[in-house]
């Protein structure tokens, strides 16, 4: 784990996100407009698929995690954990579309998962309250996907899944809240809470570790994608950052 250092590869990696991303969303690019009320209108892909849930919930993720690393230099560490799960929950829903594809067959949860991303969203109190009311794909469900792939790579597949749980744990707490999150705030020096970044470059850096942890999920997410979209060249390259990144000691 480095500590004090600039996390140039970390910095790098993010750096090349973007340009990682155009080659996978062009072919279901451009958008198109649908029509709403008064002549207004919203963005949709032109196809509702799996491989479009994939691009849209990666360019949150691609977003995301650059934006952490921005709140973890700023000193806003705590919003900065509490983003990484959200960018956790895209990799892991990108990773658990993409075994769908690779097996060849769609389970029932991931096809459901499918359908409710795609699902239109009410447009007032009204609408919402007279929506049919449908349970969401659980983590848990989209999870069991994870563990297939691990199990054809890995005798660590259990082990995996504990460690992931955890983190999903711990993570789970900054998005809520709870009360050790909040205590990482206060001063201990003048009765005051740091509101406006932490004063601490070591827990700055702690930080960062997390967006380097976390970017790893990211870079194996769009891993999966390139070898979804049969995009050797660009798998590749991804592959060489993820190894470099594994080689730096950053997170």
């Amino acid at each position: 784990m480095a500590m004090n250092s600039n996390f140039p590869v970390t910095r790098r990696i993010i750096d090349q996100l973007e340009n990682w991303m155009k080659p996978l969303a062009a072919p279901f690019l451009p958008l198109v407009q649908a029509p709403e009320t008064h002549g207004e209108f919203h963005w949709e892909f032109r196809e509702q698929r799996p491989e479009t849930l994939m691009i849209g919930k990666a360019v949150r993720m691609v977003s995301g995690i650059r934006a952490s690393l921005l709140l973890a230099d700023s000193g806003f560490t705590v919003e900065c954990a509490s983003l990484l799960r959200m960018v956790s929950d895209f990799s892991q829903e990108i990773l658990a579309v993409a075994e769908g594809l690779i097996a060849g067959r769609m389970t029932e949860p991931q096809e459901r998962f499918v359908r409710q991303y795609f699902a239109p969203m009410a447009r007032s109190p009204e609408e919402y309250e007279q929506s049919e009311r449908e349970r969401y794909v659980s983590r848990e469900e989209l999870f069991k996907a994870h563990f297939r792939l691990a199990a054809e790579s890995t005798d660590k597949a259990d082990e995996m899944r504990r460690l992931s749980r955890f983190l999903n744990y711990v993570y789970d707490k900054y998005v809520h809240g709870a009360y050790l999150t909040s205590m990482e705030l206060y001063t201990g020096r003048d009765d005051s809470f740091m509101l406006d970044g932490h004063e601490s470059e070591q827990h700055r850096d702690i930080a960062r570790v997390s967006v380097a942890g976390k970017l790893h999920e990211v870079v194996s997410a769009l891993g999966m994608m390139a070898l979804v979209f049969g995009n050797d060249t660009l798998n590749g390259e991804i592959r060489e950052a993820r190894r470099a990144l594994e080689a730096s000691g950053e997170y």
